[in-house]
C-alpha cells in the first residue's frame, strides 16, 4: 500500500501524545479518546494507524528494545570490556529514559508487555549482557555481581536523570560507571 503524505507525521504525533499521556496518566488510565482528543483527530483516524492501544505501546517500546538488542549483540560479538559495555548501557539508558521510566513506574504497562512478551525479550537481553560481564564459566558470585552492575548502570541513570528535562552530566556519568564497575568487581 503506498504511503499517503502525512501518514508518518500523524503516526509520529499519535506516538508522541500517547507517550506523554501514558507517562502522566498511566497506560491503564489513558483511553483512545484521551489520545484522539489531544490530537484533534477521530478514533477512526487513530485506528487507521494502530489497531489497538496495545499496538501503540508496543511501538513505543520497540525502538528502545532494538537499541538494547544492538548493544547486547555488539557486546557479545566484540566481547567488550566491562567498562565499555557498562558505559554504552548508561548512554543507551539515558537516551531511552522516558520509555524506561514509564515501564518501571506503571504496573499496567508491565502487565501488557508481559502478556505480549516484550518484557521477556528485555529480560533475555539483560541476561545476555550479564553473561558477557560475568565471563566464561561464571561463579554464582560473578553472575550476581554482573546483574548488580547492570542494575546500578540502568537504575542509577534513571534516578540521576529524574525528569525528561534532566540530562546526565559527564561527572555523573563517570561516577555512575565507577559505581557499576565497583558492583561488578566487589
Amino acid at each position: 500500500m503506498p504511503k499517503v503524505a502525512g501518514h508518518d507525521d500523524t503516526r509520529s504525533r499519535i506516538l508522541a501524545v500517547a507517550m506523554r499521556l501514558f507517562t502522566s496518566k498511566g497506560y491503564a488510565g489513558t483511553s483512545i479518546a484521551d489520545i484522539t482528543s489531544q490530537l484533534g483527530i477521530s478514533k477512526a483516524a487513530l485506528y487507521h494507524h494502530f489497531g489497538a492501544k496495545t499496538e501503540i505501546l508496543e511501538e513505543l517500546v520497540a525502538g528502545p528494545l532494538a537499541e538494547f538488542a544492538r548493544l547486547a549483540e555488539r557486546a557479545v560479538a566484540e566481547q567488550q570490556t566491562p567498562e565499555k559495555l557498562l558505559a554504552a548501557l548508561i548512554d543507551t539508558t539515558a537516551a531511552t529514559r522516558s520509555i524506561a521510566t514509564m515501564i518501571s513506574s506503571d504496573p499496567s504497562t508491565q502487565d501488557v508487555l508481559n502478556d505480549r512478551a516484550g518484557l521477556q525479550h528485555a529480560h533475555e537481553l539483560n541476561d545476555s549482557l550479564a553473561a558477557v560481564l560475568a565471563g566464561p564459566n561464571p561463579t554464582v558470585t560473578a553472575t550476581v555481581r554482573a546483574h548488580a552492575a547492570l542494575a546500578v548502570a540502568k537504575q542509577g541513570t534513571l534516578a540521576l536523570m529524574g525528569t525528561a528535562e534532566d540530562s546526565l552530566g559527564p561527572a555523573q556519568r563517570d561516577e555512575l560507571l565507577a559505581a557499576a564497575l565497583r558492583a561488578l568487581h566487589g
